[in-house]
């Protein structure tokens, strides 16, 4: 049963590569939830640093700026404890799918009967072409999730832009209006 196995692996093959891409995505928000906390947490310091604002003390400036970090920490902290345990989960819910094809192959693969082996065959020549195609599109899926965390966490090196020239639209003449503007 060799188109068995096929069929299964590529199914198995896909969970894997979604289960990748979701992690993926995961990550790239992490990545930019950091990003944007500790932008804001730079340019509320750089505000309170540099302006002169009234009735406000040095002192009340670095309590401010430290009561905006420990926030930011207790943030960062929730993000990372609650991006874990989704993580978590994707692993298990595809470690579970995973084994559950795994036994309804083995299961499969196990029959000996010719007409359930015939039959188990036609569905595989029926079904391959797809799965095929689920391969191809969960091998895009995690590719695109992989440039979307390079592109997020702000590593990606700067591309070179193409800049296009364009014409100058033709200068169009005046139009002189005929009819007399009505008096208000």
């Amino acid at each position: 049963m060799t188109t068995q196995a096929s069929f299964s692996s590529a199914a198995v093959h896909v969970i894997g590569q979604y289960n990748d891409a979701g992690k993926t995505l995961v990550g790239a928000y992490r990545a930019g939830v950091h990003r944007l906390l500790g932008g804001a947490s730079s340019r509320y310091s750089e505000f309170l640093g540099s302006r002169q604002i009234p009735l406000v003390s040095e002192q009340i400036k670095a309590n401010l700026i430290g009561a905006q970090e420990k926030i930011n920490g207790f943030l960062a902290n929730r993000l990372d404890i609650d991006t874990g345990r989704i993580v978590s989960v994707m692993d298990r819910v595809a470690a579970g799918t995973t084994s559950g094809i795994e036994a309804v192959a083995g299961r499969v693969a196990g029959v000996e009967s010719p007409i359930v082996t015939s039959v188990v065959k036609t569905l595989n020549a029926l079904n391959q072409p797809i799965a095929n195609v689920s391969v191809q599109i969960a091998d895009k899926v995690a590719a695109g999730a992989k440039q979307i965390e390079v592109r997020v966490s702000g590593t990606e090196e700067a591309k070179t832009v193409r800049t296009v020239k364009a014409k100058a639209a033709a200068a169009k003449k005046p139009v002189r209006r005929t009819t007399a503007r009505k008096a208000a």
